[in-house]
């Protein structure tokens, strides 16, 4: 019964466990003219959207975020606790950092502004900012673009891929709403999270991408999962060549890049008055990824110590 009650504890932790997944930088080597034109000097634009990201994922409440920028620090405290110099009971321990199921990187091919003028005549223009010399009404419009990717940090295959399309409008009197952004937060030291950069309409359009993109994320089976996945009781139905392959598919709510457990099915419980199956005792034989998903079934790849056969168990 000991054994049972383990079993089944260590079901729900299965259960309760979300994905989890790393935040790279965004690659921003396609816009980099447009971000220096836009921001008076070079700066890590890929790290803001990486940070911007992490915030809204953790926030988004659907996928767990583990840090990977910042790692260093947190080994360097496990290290200093096991040195034998911190209060036992409160060091950190050596590995139970989690490791990321899976990775997000992306480009950003789209940054900057796309405006419409009536009237005037401009002249001048400096760092961040252009002068006025005849009046007009200006219409601008901060557009930016996010392409990713979301990788199965086990076996590195794209489970996912799409677009951000972030956009911001506003009428103006001048050429201050997007380039005010240099004189804002003092260039260099352009913080992305802060108010500042909030309040300019290119900070306006980077948030609604990032935020878009945080949305497909939650929104995607993957990411918090489906009741008819959390409650999936899947058999084996062939394994070959390496390919596990489920009688599980579509139909039932599963995407690539799912990660499910593999059970061999032991000793029946039964009641000793009317014969009855009371529980089956199971045995965790190895984890399963999914790569292909057909309607009726899924084929994934599998790791374990013993090779699955027709009739195993697939579970969260």
């Amino acid at each position: 019964m000991q054994r049972l009650a383990l079993l089944a504890m260590s079901g729900l932790a299965l259960l309760a466990q979300k994905q989890s997944v790393a935040v790279e930088a965004f690659d921003h080597s396609a816009v980099l003219n447009y971000v220096q034109a836009i921001f008076g000097t070079h700066i890590p634009l890929g790290e803001g959207i990486r940070a911007m990201m992490v915030k809204r994922i953790a926030e988004g409440g659907k996928l767990t975020v583990v840090e990977r920028k910042k790692v260093d620090t947190l080994i360097k405290e496990q290290d200093f606790g096991a040195s034998g110099r911190v209060k036992r009971g409160t060091n950190a321990r050596i590995g139970q950092i989690r490791g990321a199921d899976l990775t997000l990187m992306g480009d950003i091919v789209v940054f900057g502004r796309d405006d419409r003028r009536s009237g005037g005549v401009i002249g001048g223009g400096g760092r961040g900012g252009g002068a006025v010399i005849g009046g007009y009404k200006q219409e601008e419009k901060a557009v930016v673009v996010l392409n990713y990717r979301l990788a199965s940090t086990e076996t590195s295959e794209i489970i996912l891929t799409g677009e951000a399309r972030g956009e911001s409008k506003r009428m103006s009197k001048g050429l201050g709403g997007l380039f005010a952004i240099a004189g804002a937060v003092g260039g260099a030291a352009v913080d992305m999270r802060s108010s500042n950069f909030a309040e300019t309409i290119i900070g306006e359009a980077t948030m609604d991408a990032v935020n878009k993109l945080c949305e497909q994320l939650n929104g995607n089976s993957f990411a918090g999962g489906s009741s008819r996945v959390d409650e999936l009781d899947a058999r084996v139905a062939d394994f070959s060549n390496g390919n596990l392959i489920i009688n599980a598919g579509a139909n039932e709510g599963l995407a690539a890049g799912m990660q499910f457990s593999v059970y061999r099915k032991g000793k029946e419980i039964k009641d000793p008055t009317t014969g009855e199956v009371l529980d089956v005792q199971t045995d965790l034989i190895g984890r399963m990824t999914i790569t292909t998903v057909r309607e009726k079934i899924a084929i994934g790849s599998y790791q374990g110590a013993q090779a699955p056969r027709p009739g195993d168990v697939v579970r969260k």
